[in-house]
């Protein structure tokens, strides 16, 4: 997994991308996701070594629809 500020990438074959939260978002569009429902997910998740790559995800879900919400 790599992360730059607002990005996230990953490299294919990488174990997040079986998660069931990444699998519950990967197919929607960035439109049509819940934030509230991501930002649920996000609290549930565990802040330690193996929670944070859904954890980068999550949150860079959220931000990408924070920034849908801002621009009129």
């Amino acid at each position: 997994m790599r992360g730059f500020d607002i990005n996230w990438s990953s490299l294919g074959g990488n174990p997040l991308l079986s998660h069931p939260l990444y699998q519950k978002y990967y197919l929607q569009t960035m439109g049509t996701i819940d934030i509230n429902a991501v930002q649920q997910d996000l609290s549930g998740c565990i802040p330690d070594i193996d929670g944070a790559p859904i954890i980068s995800y999550l949150s860079w879900l959220v931000r990408c629809q924070q920034l849908l919400n801002v621009i009129p």
